[in-house]
């Protein structure tokens, strides 16, 4: 029996569409396969967006070409491919770096942004003067003191938690009164003294309350006296009187 034509016609329209579907389906994935290897390559082993430039802000003091050879970045690593994360320690590892930030500037620049220590005293120690900073971290030595910044005198060797806690004293100072200051003494954590100008002497005691005892200081300061005790706020005394 034959099979009209028009029922034929349909039967063979339906299969090679049927055809055509998985011959777009193929042709798709092979152009989405493409796509990839080539996004891939641009991305991984191309010098497309490999890094030809890396940009260092902040560096004032510790030098651009330092923070750059820490970071060890190759030109022509793609720019992908560099971790983030171990740039960023490999910085923070010069002492003179408190904190460090990466970011990819596409296409082709590594962007690096260091903040520095500042330094907030300085103490002699092994033959030579170190700088420490707000957080007791010792990062700069120098064979000469720096007149602008206070001497710190301990009894015994000071570990870290002990210039730490002279340091929350210098950094609780305002501007005026650090100024003044000329040395610091701690023969003890509980036992900070500060030395000012004309020889005047302020018993601090520990850091803990500085921001309290930093008010009771400004009141009595403005009371002439060669002695301030700060070291209990709430019974604060003076005693002696200031060399002409």
């Amino acid at each position: 029996m034959r099979r009209p034509a028009g029922r034929v016609s349909r039967f063979v329209t339906r299969l090679w569409q049927r055809r055509m579907v998985g011959v777009r389906a193929l042709v798709v994935t092979l152009l989405g396969t493409i796509l990839v290897g080539f996004g891939v390559w641009v991305l991984f082993f191309s010098t497309w967006l490999a890094v030809d430039q890396v940009k260092v802000a902040g560096a004032s003091t510790v030098g651009d070409e330092a923070v750059v050879a820490a970071a060890g970045i190759e030109d022509g690593t793609p720019l992908v491919g560099v971790d983030i994360d171990e740039v960023r320690d490999a910085v923070e590892k010069i002492p003179a770096v408190a904190k460090a930030s990466v970011h990819r500037s596409w296409p082709h620049t590594l962007t690096i942004h260091v903040t520095e220590r500042k330094p907030v005293a300085t103490i002699h120690r092994g033959g030579t003067w170190w700088r420490f900073d707000s957080e007791g971290v010792l990062y700069v030595k120098t064979p000469q003191r720096d007149p602008s910044l206070p001497i710190v005198a301990f009894q015994g060797d000071p570990h870290r938690i002990a210039l730490h806690e002279v340091a929350d004293v210098i950094t609780a100072l305002p501007a005026d009164v650090r100024a003044d200051v000329r040395r610091i003494m701690a023969d003890s954590m509980d036992s900070i003294q500060l030395v000012l100008d004309n020889g005047r002497t302020v018993t601090w005691g520990s850091a803990a309350e500085s921001d309290r005892k930093v008010q009771v200081l400004a009141l009595l300061l403005s009371h002439p006296a060669a002695t301030y005790d700060v070291s209990v706020p709430e019974q604060p005394t003076t005693s002696g009187h200031v060399r002409p």
